[in-house]
């Protein structure tokens, strides 16, 4: 296993394939700025690695791939830190994700809401369980999906 600096996101390397888990299931999955950051992180792992042909990256459990952004979490954020920090970083992670020269697999295994939606199309390819749900609940509330902006033109371009 490689260090990403958060025990919550898991990077394993086997032969030419590396597997990004999410393993936070007791909380779906969902995303602190923490696990943003070690994302980012295996991202970079991953792309340095001459030796890797492709990345599959996966939610630890079956109910949920990604739950998206942790609400607890980012709820306690100041509204200045929230646009500077949890957008911004969550961005910078997705893009990083998204432009990685090895093809990344979204092996959608739970449902995939939200935040974890924005993730699952920053991938190459996603393969889905037929039980799963897929949305954005957040366009409910009235406002728009905050990480997809950037990572999805970038991978539909080929700006990696």
């Amino acid at each position: 296993m490689t260090d990403t600096g958060d025990p919550r996101i898991r990077l394993t390397v086997e032969g030419h394939l590396a597997l990004i888990t999410l393993a936070r299931p007791e909380k779906l999955n969902a995303l602190d700025l923490e696990m943003i950051h070690a994302l980012e992180r295996a991202a970079h792992l991953v792309d340095a690695d001459r030796s890797l042909r492709c990345a599959i990256i996966t939610g630890e459990g079956g109910k949920s791939f990604c739950a998206g952004g942790d609400i607890e979490a980012w709820s306690s954020i100041a509204p200045q830190e929230f646009g500077m920090h949890w957008v911004r970083d969550g961005h910078r992670a997705f893009d990083a994700l998204a432009r990685m020269r090895q093809p990344l697999i979204a092996a959608l295994n739970g449902h995939t809401l939200g935040g974890g939606l924005e993730l699952a199309v920053c991938a190459d390819f996603r393969i889905a369980a037929d039980h799963i749900k897929i949305g954005s609940p957040e366009t409910a509330l009235g406002i728009i999906p905050g990480w997809s902006g950037r990572s999805a033109p970038c991978a539909a371009s080929g700006c990696r």
